[in-house]
């Protein structure tokens, strides 16, 4: 309810600024089409302000989830835990036969990369 109601007063205070770029937009057209001169002259010299709006400012500092204690963390935890274990099912006979196999393959090729590593250092050093 609060996130909405604060990009409710952002997209306000957006459609502010574009607005009023708008007016200036429209002024400097006018006075291209009634003088010859250069707009330059005719512009008020209002300092321009690329200042951006205060809770814009803030916004960027709000953007992420404040950093949380180790109480909840762990709680965060516990609960992702709790969902997973919800999700999960026992595997059945094929699936668990094909689980073995891949762990098998992927640890077999993770010893005969370091065999070889350890066989190279030893030739080669």
């Amino acid at each position: 309810m609060k996130e909405q109601k604060k990009e409710e007063e952002l997209q306000e205070e957006v459609e502010q600024v574009e607005g009023a770029a708008e007016e200036q937009a429209e002024k400097i057209q006018v006075i291209e089409e009634t003088t010859s001169e250069p707009v330059e002259q005719h512009v008020e010299e209002e300092p321009v302000k690329e200042e951006l709006p205060r809770k814009l400012e803030a916004q960027p500092k709000q953007i992420g989830a404040p950093i949380p204690g180790r109480m909840e963390s762990l709680k965060a935890f516990i609960l992702e835990c709790k969902r997973v274990l919800r999700v999960t099912k026992k595997p059945d006979k094929q699936e668990f036969i094909t689980i073995v196999k891949i762990s098998s393959i992927g640890m077999a090729v993770i010893g005969v990369v370091g065999f070889l590593v350890h066989f190279a250092k030893e030739l080669l050093f």
